[in-house]
C-alpha cells in the first residue's frame, strides 16, 4: 500500500522534532537597505539571474532549514514580481537541499474539475510541490483531483485566520461542514488536510471534534496575533498531533534587536525560537 501523504507529514515531524512550517512570502516593500545589502552580499555566482523575491527566500529557507519540517512560499509574490518560475525553482532547491522537508504551493486553487486537474498537473508534476493549499468552495468534485495521488498532500480552506472568515466561513457553520466532508468524503488517500487559523481557538476545537484523524495548517500565530497554547489546547496537540504552525512574516521580516545582529541570524533565531516554544507547549 502506497504511504499517504499524511503518514509521511506525521514521520517528518517526528523525525525532526518539529512543527514548524515557514511562510516564504517575498513581499519587495518589506526589503529593507539591511535585507538588500544582505543580499548582495551573499549571492553566489549560480544565483546572480535570480530575482530578488527568489533570492530572499532562498537565503531565508537556507538559514530556517534546520528547524522546519515544510516551507510554504506564497505564489502571489513571486507572480506579482514577473517571477513565475521562483516557485518551482525554490521548490527544487528545497527538496535538493533536504529531500525530507516537505513544500507546500501556497496557491489556493480551486475549479471545475478538468481545470482543478489540470492545477494539480502544474503544481505537483511541473513545479515538483509535495503539497498544496485549496479553496473547496466550488465543491468536491473540484477538490477530488487534487487528492488522486496519495503522495501528494491537499489543504483545504475551513477556517482561516482573517477577519473575513464572518463574510462565509461562519455562518450556517460551514467551515464546519467543511471539515465533516473532508474527513469521511475525500480523505480516502489519506492526503487531505486543513487550514484552520490559530485566531478562534474556540471555534478551532469544534473543527478537530469533526476531523480527528486530519492534519491540521495552523497560520494566524504571529503577525495575526493567535495564541499558540489555545490553539493547542484547542486542537488537542499534545495528544493528537497532527498539525503544522505556519508562521511568515515574523520570521523572513524580523524586528531588528537593539544587540546589531544581521537579518539573516534574526530570521535564523526566530525560527529556532519558534521552534523550541511550540515543543515546550507539547510538553
Amino acid at each position: 500500500m502506497t504511504t499517504g501523504f499524511n503518514e509521511r507529514l506525521e514521520a517528518v515531524c517526528r523525525e525532526r522534532k518539529s512543527r514548524l512550517c515557514v511562510g516564504l512570502d517575498p513581499d519587495s516593500s518589506k526589503f529593507t537597505d539591511e535585507i538588500r545589502a544582505e543580499l548582495k552580499a551573499t549571492r553566489g555566482e549560480a544565483t546572480k539571474s535570480d530575482s530578488a523575491e527568489l533570492s530572499v527566500s532562498w537565503l531565508v529557507a537556507q538559514a530556517v532549514l534546520p528547524y522546519v519540517v515544510a516551507f510554504k512560499p506564497n505564489m502571489a509574490f513571486f507572480e506579482a514580481a514577473g517571477d513565475v518560475d521562483g516557485p518551482a525553482v525554490l521548490a527544487n532547491r528545497i527538496g535538493a537541499a533536504d529531500p525530507d522537508v516537505v513544500t507546500l504551493c501556497d496557491a489556493k486553487r480551486g475549479d471545475i474539475g478538468n481545470t482543478s486537474a489540470r492545477y494539480a498537473q502544474a503544481v505537483f508534476s511541473v513545479m515538483g510541490f509535495d503539497s498544496i493549499t485549496v479553496n473547496p468552495l466550488m465543491g468536491w468534485d473540484c477538490v477530488e483531483p487534487f487528492c488522486r495521488d496519495a503522495g501528494k498532500g491537499v489543504f483545504l480552506l475551513c477556517l482561516t485566520s482573517n477577519p473575513g472568515a464572518d463574510d462565509f466561513l461562519l455562518p450556517g457553520e460551514l467551515y464546519q461542514k467543511s471539515a465533516e466532508r473532508a474527513q469521511n468524503k475525500v480523505n480516502a488517500n489519506r492526503n487531505v488536510g486543513l487550514v484552520v487559523g490559530a485566531t478562534r481557538p474556540e471555534l478551532a476545537s469544534r473543527v478537530r471534534e469533526v476531523a480527528p484523524d486530519l492534519p491540521f495548517l495552523i497560520p494566524g500565530v504571529g503577525a495575526q496575533g493567535g495564541s499558540l497554547t489555545e490553539t493547542l489546547d484547542a486542537i488537542r496537540g499534545r495528544d493528537a498531533g497532527r498539525f503544522l504552525i505556519n508562521a511568515s512574516r515574523t520570521i523572513m521580516y524580523p524586528a531588528t534587536d537593539g544587540a546589531g545582529k544581521g537579518w539573516l541570524t534574526r530570521v535564523e533565531e526566530g525560527a529556532r525560537q519558534l521552534r523550541d516554544s511550540i515543543s515546550s507547549a507539547l510538553a
